[in-house]
């Protein structure tokens, strides 16, 4: 099944195009990631799959609708979330679970996370990574089948990062997609079943990590890729 498609999609703010024609699709079980530099376009693109803003031309899917149709199936870390601060962990993921019509139980997805020991804690005691892991708690709270993750891990030391991953993996298992935007590409190329590299609004590639470096490393693909869009556009139209 096909879990999000993006046809012909243009995202005009003004006179700044922060999407131009972008065509993308993600597969169901797949782990996709968007790779890209400030300004090319993946915020933008997380916006309207969540249908926090709408296309200026083209179509967006989501599970076979509108994004509008698909919210009580789609789990989300953006860089954007703010958490209230004088609550503890298990009161808000509670709260957040009471949203969707089946959550997953509250202590239960705490243990899935390893925040199972921070439950009575309040939000401002925890650390940049233990954030992130409960922003991960309540993405996963209503067992969503699409899991849209801006820089989830841009907290996490390498450990963190790992255990992060082995449960974003443990959702995939449980039935979810997962398309996740980052800058890190060791991350990309290590966690990936496919790399979509953005630049200015615009897809340039989409393929397996290893078919995409095949001899050479992702570093110096994406730089070549990056510049060579920038050498067409050297207006700086878009964002």
């Amino acid at each position: 099944m096909t879990v999000i498609e993006m046809s012909a999609v243009t995202k005009e703010y003004g006179a700044v195009r922060a999407l131009d024609g972008l065509d993308l699709r993600v597969e169901r079980g797949e782990i996709v990631a968007l790779l890209g530099p400030n300004g090319a376009g993946k915020t933008t693109t997380f916006e309207l799959l969540l249908d926090l803003a709408r296309p200026t031309r083209g179509d967006v899917a989501v599970l076979g609708g509108a994004p509008a149709t698909a919210r009580g199936r789609v789990g989300a870390m953006l860089q954007s979330a703010g958490l209230p601060e004088q609550v503890t962990v298990r009161e808000l993921v509670r709260l957040v679970g009471r949203s969707y019509p089946a959550a997953v139980p509250t202590d239960e997805l705490l243990r899935r996370v390893s925040l199972h020991e921070r439950a009575s804690r309040v939000v401002t005691s925890l650390s940049g990574g233990e954030r992130q892991r409960l922003l991960l708690a309540m993405a996963l709270v209503g067992e969503p089948e699409l899991l849209l993750l801006d820089e989830p891990t841009a907290a996490m030391d390498v450990a963190s990062r790992r255990a992060f991953w082995a449960q974003a993996r443990t959702a995939v298992g449980h039935g979810a997609t997962i398309l996740f935007a980052t800058h890190d590409m060791a991350e990309a190329q290590g966690v990936a079943d496919r790399i979509l590299v953005m630049a200015r609004g615009r897809l340039l590639a989409d393929a397996p990590p290893a078919e995409l470096v095949a001899d050479d490393d992702l570093e110096a693909v994406f730089l070549a890729l990056t510049e060579e869009i920038s050498a067409a556009h050297p207006e700086g139209a878009l964002s």
